[in-house]
């Protein structure tokens, strides 16, 4: 059940039934997902570390680095991402969408003298990835839903915000849903 290409980028949000401690209450920004699996950046869970305490040089705390880190999943948790607006194209920079990029956040740092960060810019480590047909069966298990991406909501809106709210723009509300499987009574 590999959903049309129209569906990628979107949003990749944990329903209310998902209990699994790493990605309960998951916002996910899904950029791949074809027959060889699926791919993408958890965008609502900080570390409780900022980006410049895990710089190895010194940063003043008054440093544009002083932001959030974002755990992106729990696959390769040594790689170290920056999405953000269109605003910043390095080496290694992909377009998502036309207001998402995605580069490497050292890149960006090591830019930062010369091109600063972009006006709107998260930074974190590691990736969610799901084999071939992993995805599909936990999606038809209503343990996650797959929408349109919302720029806004990924990009600007507070972290702790971005689960509930998009819960209730499909009309879902979190605290009293109650999610049973299909073809159950």
């Amino acid at each position: 059940m590999t959903l049309p290409d129209s569906e990628v980028p979107g949003i990749l949000v944990a329903l209310p039934g998902l209990k699994d401690s790493y990605f309960e209450k998951t916002v996910i920004l899904l950029f791949n997902y074809n027959e060889e699996g699926a791919m993408g950046l958890v965008m609502n869970h900080t570390s409780g570390s900022q980006v410049r305490e895990i710089l190895k040089e010194d940063t003043p705390e008054e440093s544009p680095l002083n932001m959030p880190l974002l755990l992106g999943g729990p696959v390769q948790p040594e790689m170290f991402w920056a999405v953000h607006g269109p605003d910043y194209e390095g080496e290694s920079t992909t377009t998502i969408s036309s207001g998402i990029r995605l580069s490497s956040a050292k890149e960006m740092i090591d830019d930062l003298a010369t091109k600063g960060l972009p006006k709107t810019c998260h930074m974190g480590c590691g990736y969610s990835g799901w084999g071939p047909l992993q995805l599909d069966g936990e999606i038809q298990r209503e343990s996650w839903w797959l929408g349109p991406l919302d720029e806004e909501l990924l990009m600007e809106m507070e972290y702790d915000l971005r689960w509930e709210t998009t819960l209730k723009n499909l009309g879902i509300d979190p605290l009293t849903a109650g999610f049973i499987p299909s073809g159950t009574v």
